[in-house]
């Protein structure tokens, strides 16, 4: 987890002083008096931000999720899980039942390599890239829409986007005033216990709208509490969640300010289990901190529960200050400031660890203390995130031309303390922190788009990126190791989308991208006490070890992209086909081995590939009946990378993986919905396949996610009463018919999804 004191950073490096210059130039653009516009008009452009793909215009591959999916759809799940059925698309739960830590896919690449946004702000951590839906619980509720572009070099804020982005809106506003309730409460199956059915999840949930006041104004404000028990032993999780904001219009100008996220409290699962635990209902459910197998590979030689104390504590207020100024009719001007404050820890099992270990020992001016063990340590975390995001557009005579760029700065404070344990030396400070580091990060980048319209079906869109991004270690306790180690990169891309006619359209690109590692691909220096040390080049001469912080280890991700496809759309209809390639150089993939956190360990592959076929249709077979899903075939495949095998006297020696099948993704999905919608009443039935995966990159047959099908039903009923008021009822089974499957796994360890479990909800508009 990688989860602040606040000191102003010094802009020290010179091309992070050019790049905030040019950006204060693209944005210094004279003002001009605008013509009065209607207040339906001066909305429409909040919603947009510079990432936002357009059909029959955009040569991209895409997929936009309505407000209509998300009112439908949307219950206490999280992102992840929502998103799952969208192309090439799959998530997994820690807990087993959708809430709590979830993780998403596209096209074979982790959610790291994906550039998550909220209105356009990137949401990936700048440490570690990893995307923590739970920050922002319960936000879907407030969400007007999703974007998912997938694809190389889709988002030009944020981290590169290597296998895609996703942008989601929030624009709650309503031009008529409502206040909504909301109740749900979740039960779980459980075939190992004496309850076969039990209450596991539970939310409540208030909001309003003020619609437009004095003309001018829009409040909105929700607050929620979702509560769920997990599916596996001691998984729980409770989260506070909030969203509150304000738009005002003036004239063409319109400023809109959001304030949202929620605390979690919740209970540690993160450790996979053995493939043999998935068809005992029992052992499936255990939550473990370590486990071995036995000789016959068969059972349980060593397993270790969690324990009860092992929880976190988290919370990450979101700012945002969104402007969008129509500066003249072919001229609009967009500016977006935004501030993260975010503190917590989690105490997890350091069991294995003794004094010296965690710096309790004579070593570090302790007095010895016999009987050291069981140890409960506290991982802490405060962090500070702002930025500026701009860009301006100019429409013109043959298209558009935009110029964007933002400035980021990230400073996290990490440390680590004992919470407990045996053995303790007398008068030992609980506030000693056996590690401490300051991580840093500055951001910066500036891109160009043109969109030209070569004639009434053809637009070309030529864009390029600069960015810089400068990781430093600092103020390291005990070890004293610090660094700066900057990048830069160019990442063009360049389309053409042809509209054949009024139905169909084509489209292609080429894109190249690039992506620094994550700062544990460097150092991770919160494992430094248990031996982790800097990933640079070393001279060990004298018997003493200097590292080259010039020289890292671990290489940039660089990746070539080409996009092929069509779209069709007609009343009644619609279809989207793609193709793709994608072309990687340094490719950091798993090298079959996990940390203390049961995270995958990642090694360069000089050369991996990733190809496939992308297929999207819907179509209204009836007024009240339509049918819609995705399939995706693909090929992610190792094309030059030799792992570690093991280390013998010095000598290093590697297996060859050429030709293996890269971890995590399979090579055939599909998903199919019907719906039946009739009289204020709907009934939808979902149907996903996940095929068949590895769970490393050696080819281990064992290790393998097996393939599964799982079917969810969901039913809505809204009754009218009144003026403007009516009541919804919800109900949804998911994994209607008891599938006991692996969602996802880990080298030998796997993750269970629940039994089937059911959800009713009310929720009451006045």
């Amino acid at each position: 987890m990688s989860r602040r004191p606040f000191p102003i950073p010094p802009l020290s490096s010179r091309p992070l002083r050019a790049a905030l210059c040019l950006v204060l130039f693209a944005a210094s653009v004279p003002a001009q008096t605008p013509e009065a516009d209607s207040v339906r008009y001066r909305l429409a452009p909040v919603l947009v931000t510079g990432t936002t793909a357009t059909e029959r215009e955009t040569p991209v591959t895409f997929t936009d999720v309505g407000r209509g999916f998300l009112t439908q759809r949307y219950s206490m799940q999280d992102v992840p899980v929502l998103l799952a059925e969208q192309p090439s698309m799959i998530s997994f739960s820690d807990g087993g039942n959708g809430v709590g830590y979830n993780f998403i896919f596209l096209r074979g690449f982790d959610q790291r390599r994906l550039s998550i946004m909220v209105n356009g702000v990137p949401q990936n951590d700048p440490e570690d890239h990893n995307v923590y839906w739970i920050d922002f619980p319960d936000l879907l509720a407030s969400a007007s829409s999703v974007q998912i572009q997938r694809g190389a070099g889709s988002a030009f804020y944020g981290p590169p986007a290597i296998g895609g982005s996703i942008n989601i809106i929030t624009n709650p506003f309503t031009p008529k005033p409502y206040t909504r309730l909301e109740a749900m409460a979740g039960f779980q199956e459980f075939g190992d216990s004496s309850r076969p059915l039990a209450m596991t999840m539970r939310k409540l949930s208030a909001s309003f709208s003020s619609g437009l006041v004095n003309g001018n104004t829009m409040l909105y404000g929700r607050v929620a509490k979702v509560e769920s028990d997990g599916y596996r032993i001691h998984s729980g999780i409770t989260m506070g969640s909030y969203f509150f904001g304000a738009l005002r219009i003036d004239g063409a100008m319109t400023t809109r300010l959001h304030l949202f996220g929620g605390p979690i409290e919740d209970q540690l699962v993160y450790t996979g289990l053995p493939k043999f635990v998935n068809g005992d209902r029992k052992l499936r459910r255990m939550n473990l901190s370590y486990w071995e197998f036995d000789s016959a590979r068969t059972g349980y030689g060593y397993a270790a529960p969690r324990r009860p104390q092992e929880t976190e504590r988290f919370n990450q207020p979101h700012y945002e200050l969104i402007n969008d100024w129509a500066v003249s009719e072919h001229v609009r001007l967009h500016n977006t400031l935004f501030f993260y404050d975010s503190h917590g820890w989690f105490d997890y099992d350091a069991s294995r660890a003794d004094a010296a270990t965690l710096r309790v020992d004579s070593t570090y001016g302790f007095a010895p203390s016999a009987g050291f063990a069981n140890a409960i340590v506290r991982g802490g975390v405060d962090l500070v995130q702002w930025g500026w995001l701009s860009r301006t557009e100019w429409d013109h005579e043959s298209g558009q031309l935009t110029v964007g760029g933002e400035y980021r700065y990230h400073h996290g404070s990490h440390w680590g303390q004992i919470r407990h344990a045996e053995g303790l030396p007398a008068n030992f400070d609980p506030d000693y922190r056996f590690y401490q580091y300051d991580g840093i990060k500055h951001m910066a980048s500036l891109y160009v788009t043109e969109t030209y319209r070569a004639d009434e079906r053809t637009t070309v869109m030529l864009n390029v990126q600069y960015a810089f991004n400068e990781y430093s270690i600092a103020n390291e306790r005990f070890l004293g190791h610090s660094f700066s180690v900057p990048y830069h990169f160019i990442n063009p891309r360049v389309g053409v989308n042809v509209n054949l006619d009024e139905r169909w359209s084509a489209y292609a690109s080429f894109g190249y991208t690039s992506r620094e590692p994550r700062l544990r691909n460097l150092y991770a220096a919160e494992d430094a006490y248990f031996g982790a040390t800097p990933a640079f080049e070393a001279d060990t001469a004298g018997g003493s070890v200097r590292y080259d912080f010039t020289r890292p280890l671990a290489k940039p991700e660089r990746l070539l992209n080409l996009e092929a496809g069509a779209r069709f759309r007609s009343g009644s209809a619609m279809l989207n086909a793609n193709l793709y390639w994608m072309e990687f150089s340094d490719e950091l993939v798993k090298s079959g081995e996990v940390d203390v956190f049961g995270n995958p360990v990642y090694g360069n592959a000089p050369r991996t590939r990733h190809i496939g076929a992308e297929v999207e249709w819907g179509v209204r077979l009836l007024p009240w009946l339509t049918a819609q899903g995705n399939a995706a075939l693909s090929s992610n495949t190792i094309v030059d990378f030799a792992a570690v095998d093991s280390l013998s006297g010095g000598t290093v020696y590697r297996t060859s993986l050429n030709g293996n099948p890269i971890a995590g993704f399979p090579d055939l999905l599909g998903n199919l919905r019907i719906t039946a919608e009739r009289q204020g009443a709907s009934l939808s039935a979902l149907v996903k396949y996940v095929g068949p995966f590895p769970t490393d990159n050696f080819a281990n047959a064992s290790n393998r996610n097996d393939a599964y099908t799982v079917v969810n039903l969901e039913a809505l009923y809204t009754l009218p009463f009144g003026v403007g008021a009516d009541l919804t009822v919800r109900g949804e089974v998911r994994n209607l018919f008891d599938r006991l499957y692996l969602q996802n796994g880990e080298g030998e360890a796997f993750f269970p999804a629940a039994e089937r479990n059911y959800l009713i909800g009310l929720t009451l508009t006045l």
